[in-house]
């Protein structure tokens, strides 16, 4: 039924480990049936909500408002080396993400996303401070709200990740996307505030396909403030990507998303541009584009098999991003390359994973770093997956490694109840 389309898309995204920015009818997934093994948790969200579909989707039995309240937490042992300059750890890294859920009637609800994970900067004396950023050891850590917005029907407003690029959420392993998170070094359009509107295509022959439209800028209410480790508030003055006075950064994506099923191999894909305005201090804006698709092949099973992942599959993912007037200085650009390769069989999966970026500049010379990652991962019965990961990453003249292990329980508390009533 057509209606089982985004429950089908919802269940593909979640699997063993699920964390979604849930919505009140259906959620943009990625087809790996499990959390992007010894992921962050901050990786297994949803990064596209989609609108509902009143026209196909039954109307549930039951009483509004309905709540779901999830959180997906993991301890890091990890230690990082290098030849030059201090290393980080041995020791132990804490990250959680929790969302709430409020689905007030069919069309309208709250969708909010509390992260918690280090967020204390490196010295600025550490040479090695450019390694592994997005890493913990030898940080404090603090919670906030990443993400807090009101949806309706094919609209939502607040805060949110725009859908722009999906290797921050997609590739393998704990450090995979370490050049690629967040907007100052990497991609990732986090902590903005915005308005979207979102277009589903109603034939699907090649896939879900949706359009994305949205404004935004930087959250500068005290939103963006942590605790107990306090980020601060952040002031227009202080520049930066999306620091604008006025959501003055419009973003458009194209989405497909397919599902494997049986014996067949299906594609997903994404293109996206982003034009950020002019922030204080800076050249001119920004311009940011990406594309980027995963194939997903199933070797052994049923249908039936496939929508329970009880299988066997290969996963590959590539994803090249640009960004002209890098840090707002013209002709000054960074791209990026990621891609990898993914062995799935039952509770096992085995990975190897690959980023690059370039940077270049009128003035200063090329700089070229360069991260591979490997992951053993095994999903227990209980939500819990335990993964083996090793990173090697050189950034300008530096090298480092970095290898830890890492244990990730998924811990739902209340999955689409009734605030006055019973489970359904």
């Amino acid at each position: 039924m057509p209606g089982d389309r985004p429950t089908r898309l919802r269940r593909a995204f979640i699997g063993g480990a699920a964390l979604a920015t849930l919505t009140a009818s259906c959620a943009f997934a990625q087809t790996q049936p499990s959390l992007p093994t010894g992921a962050n948790p901050a990786q297994a969200r949803a990064i596209q909500t989609l609108p509902a579909d009143h026209d196909a989707t039954p109307v549930e039995v039951g009483g509004w408002p309905k709540i779901s309240f999830d959180t997906v937490a993991s301890v890091d042992y990890a230690h990082m080396g290098v030849k030059d300059g201090p290393d980080r750890g041995p020791g132990t890294v804490f990250w959680s993400d929790s969302t709430l859920l409020v689905e007030f009637n069919d069309a309208l609800s709250l969708d909010g996303l509390f992260q918690f994970k280090p967020r204390q900067p490196l010295a600025a004396t550490n040479p090695n401070r450019d390694l592994f950023i997005n890493r913990g050891l030898d940080r404090r850590e603090g919670g906030k709200m990443k993400e807090l917005y009101l949806r309706y029907g094919d609209w939502r407003a607040g805060k949110f990740v725009q859908d722009f690029g999906r290797a921050y959420a997609l590739l393998p392993g704990p450090y995979a996307s370490d050049f690629i998170e967040e907007p100052e070094e990497g991609y990732e359009p986090s902590d903005m505030l915005g308005v979207e509107k979102i277009h589903v295509y109603g034939n699907e022959n090649s896939g879900w396909r949706q359009l994305s439209l949205s404004a935004f800028m930087v959250d500068r209410t005290f939103l963006h403030e942590s605790f107990p480790f306090n980020e601060g508030m952040i002031h227009y003055k202080d520049g930066g990507v999306g620091n604008t006075k006025w959501p003055e950064n419009f973003m458009a994506t194209y989405d497909v998303l397919n599902m494997p099923v049986g014996h067949s191999a299906h594609m997903s894909y994404q293109a996206s541009v982003i034009r950020w305005g002019k922030t204080y201090g800076a050249q001119d804006g920004e311009w940011w584009t990406t594309v980027g698709g995963d194939v997903s092949i199933p070797l052994r099973g049923s249908v039936a098999d496939t929508l329970s992942y009880h299988y066997t599959q290969l996963r590959f993912y590539v994803e090249a991003a640009r960004r002209d007037n890098y840090q707002g200085v013209v002709g000054r650009t960074r791209d990026y390359l990621s891609g990898s390769a993914e062995y799935m069989s039952g509770p096992w999966v085995f990975d190897l994973t690959t980023a690059h970026r370039w940077t270049t500049d009128r003035v200063e010379p090329l700089r070229k770093d360069e991260t591979y990652t490997g992951t053993i991962a095994y999903t227990l019965p209980s939500q819990t997956i335990l993964s083996l990961s090793a990173a090697r990453e050189k950034v300008g003249d530096r090298h480092g490694l970095y290898a830890g292990v890492r244990l990730t329980q998924t811990f739902t508390v209340c999955s689409r109840c009734q605030a006055k009533g019973r489970y359904f």
